[in-house]
């Protein structure tokens, strides 16, 4: 059902209020403004990005998706964190109306084709391919994400940054299997790539900007960029410090207790 969603032209105008029955149901209500951007909680202000295609709308979540079935007036879920919940409207019916505007038009293809590159089936990749296999289709990837790069797709660059920043610290592998803080030599790529980011309208660029100076040693530079990505509103800049923050709290902890046991 899900490997089929992408055969249409993708939309993003779904318009409307979607709430659900289900007890302390934390992702309630659903609020989808024509536009596509949706609220996805009672106090989520900012909201995340959303596609629509066929009879299935997609919310890009952080690092995940929630893929819903529409069915009447409702929306029915048939990913993680979703699965079989049902959230109703008051719309008579579903209408996959175009996108008058050229530019939510393109980035509701554009968040389509993120599904299609960064979404669907990577779950299965650790699993099914052997590592030589593994390394091609990582490959495959990111020279996918870089073509969408190249023609303005800001979350594309974000992962265009994440492939380059892996390569240069060993490679994708040694990255993630990593037990020593990671050390990076200076790198121009990389600071195109993140401000390339900051270019195309997205805040989350600063955030780059801070993992690529906090990894070339210039801690302080690093933090001047974070300060610059939470003042925007990056995502991803509050994801930092929320981290550094439990981070620090951790070893606070950490040496009380060590403290207390000498």
């Amino acid at each position: 059902m899900v490997s089929a969603l992408f055969a249409q032209q993708a939309t993003n105008t779904l318009e409307g209020v979607f709430t659900t029955k289900a007890k302390d149901e934390l992702y309630n209500p659903l609020k989808f403004d024509g536009k596509g951007r949706v609220t996805i909680g009672e106090f989520d202000e900012v909201g995340y990005e959303f596609t629509e295609r066929n009879d299935s709308v997609i919310i890009f979540v952080e690092k995940t998706v929630f893929i819903f079935k529409k069915e009447k007036n409702q929306l029915k879920g048939i990913s993680d964190w979703v699965d079989k919940k049902v959230y109703k409207s008051n719309l008579k019916s579903f209408e996959n109306k175009p996108q008058s505007d050229s530019k939510l038009a393109q980035r509701a293809n554009w968040m389509a084709e993120n599904y299609d590159i960064n979404f669907k089936n990577n779950a299965t990749y650790l699993f099914d391919f052997d590592e030589e296999s593994l390394t091609k289709k990582l490959k495959e990837n990111e020279a996918a994400n870089a073509k969408l790069c190249k023609e303005g797709f800001d979350e594309s660059c974000k992962v265009v940054f994440a492939y380059k920043f892996a390569e240069q610290s060993g490679g994708v592998f040694e990255t993630l299997s990593a037990t020593e803080e990671l050390k990076l030599k200076p790198n121009k790529e990389l600071q195109q790539i993140a401000q390339r980011v900051i270019d195309l309208g997205n805040p989350d660029g600063y955030g780059l900007f801070y993992t690529y100076y906090y990894f070339t040693g210039e801690k302080e530079k690093a933090e001047e960029f974070l300060q610059k990505g939470l003042d925007l509103g990056s995502k991803y800049c509050t994801e930092i410090s929320l981290n550094s923050a439990l981070s620090e709290f951790g070893e606070g902890l950490q040496s009380e207790v060590e403290e207390s046991e000498d």
